[in-house]
């Protein structure tokens, strides 16, 4: 069932309550304030401050965001994957939405690619790739060791990327649109780890879970995914093994397998090697790796 969410305020949740009493239903649900179901759709405004609106709802988003006052504009987001996974590369998309964008991407389910399963994001992700003005930068297990090994953190390594990225997309527009980034790290931190670039980006807003502040961001993040996605399948093929996403237990056993199959120089260009999975895998890192 498609769905789409984004978030509300005290002020719009009350908006939408008494647009749609009529149409309340019942719901057992503690998280939930309100329920509507209305025309084969099925909304719900969370106590959190979450709407999510399930169905076909292409017809009435419109109607809910003029009710709520929720302003449309093109933007440019930005977002990355891969920092939580063991293998494989960390890589960022900045994408730009117009406003002729919006309701095509709403009409195709976007939303963060976290809440997406591979499937999803295989299907949609080249869709937006060949709609959307946007560039994707990809920092391979390797380049990413040697930027740790200089002494960059995480973050940093992320702040790099999203500065690269933005301007790269900023500079195929004819025009100046808002800059929509997802918020890892207080806004001066960000640009103290910038401090040393020749060309620095600065006019951006930063958000906590900015997905749901503009479907850029989403869309973003969804073809980053895609991208994601088939640089593992190269590293797969590469290593004779299927590798595994994130940096959990049984990431840990695929680790210690290619360890032992292939040594240690067989883990360097898929592996980020500043995991904790290694130490706790006692696997030795050589001083000059």
């Amino acid at each position: 069932m498609a769905n789409y969410s984004m978030t509300i305020n005290e002020n719009q949740m009350s908006i939408l309550i008494d647009a749609y009493k009529a149409f309340e239903k019942e719901t057992s649900n503690q998280y939930i304030a309100f329920s509507a179901y209305k025309d084969g759709i099925t909304i719900h405004a969370y106590k959190s401050g979450k709407m999510v609106i399930q169905g076909d709802y292409q017809n009435e988003l419109p109607r809910i965001k003029h009710l709520l006052g929720v302003k449309q504009y093109a933007a440019i987001g930005s977002d990355e994957v891969g920092t939580g996974d063991l293998f494989g590369p960390v890589i960022v998309c900045s994408a730009f939405v117009s406003l002729e964008d919006i309701s095509f991407l709403e009409s195709l389910g976007v939303k963060d690619s976290k809440a997406m399963t591979d499937a999803q994001i295989s299907k949609i992700g080249p869709v937006l790739a060949n709609r959307l003005i946007h560039s994707i930068l990809i920092l391979n297990p390797e380049k990413y060791n040697g930027l740790i090994r200089k002494g960059y953190n995480m973050n940093k390594i992320k702040a790099y990327l999203h500065n690269q990225g933005i301007i790269k997309t900023s500079e195929k527009l004819s025009e100046k649109v808002p800059v929509i980034l997802d918020q890892f790290c207080e806004p001066t931190i960000y640009f103290n780890y910038l401090k040393t670039e020749k060309l620095i980006y600065r006019d951006i807003d930063f958000y906590t879970k900015a997905e749901s502040v503009h479907i850029a961001v989403a869309a973003a993040s969804i073809i980053a995914r895609y991208a994601f996605l088939a640089k593992m399948q190269q590293y797969s093929k590469f290593v004779g093994y299927n590798l595994l996403k994130g940096a959990g237990s049984e990431v840990d056993k695929q680790l210690i397998e290619i360890y032992r199959a292939r040594g240690y120089k067989g883990l360097v260009p898929i592996t980020k090697l500043n995991f904790k999975n290694l130490i706790k895998n006692n696997i030795e890192i050589p001083k000059k790796s």
